[in-house]
C-alpha cells in the first residue's frame, strides 16, 4: 500500500490529475484544461489550467488524507 504522505503519492497524484485534465482538453477541444496548447508554429502555458491543475492535486490529497485517518 502506497503510504499518503510520501513524495511518490504527491507526484502520482500530480500526474494523474494533469494526464486526465490532458485528455479531457484534448477529447473536448477546450484549451482552458489543455496545460500545454500546441499550435501551429506555436507553443503555450495555460495559466488558468496551470493554477486548476495545482489547486485539484492538493484538494485529491486533503481527501486522500482524511480518507487514510479514517
Amino acid at each position: 500500500m502506497l503510504n499518503m504522505n510520501s513524495k511518490k503519492a504527491n507526484y502520482l497524484i500530480a500526474i494523474v490529475v494533469l494526464m486526465i485534465y490532458t485528455l479531457i482538453g484534448y477529447l473536448f477541444d477546450i484549451d482552458v484544461l489543455k496545460i500545454f496548447v500546441f499550435r501551429t508554429n506555436e507553443y503555450n502555458i495555460s495559466i488558468f489550467g496551470v493554477v486548476l491543475w495545482i489547486f485539484t492535486a492538493i484538494f485529491l490529497k486533503f481527501i486522500c488524507n482524511y480518507l487514510a485517518k479514517r
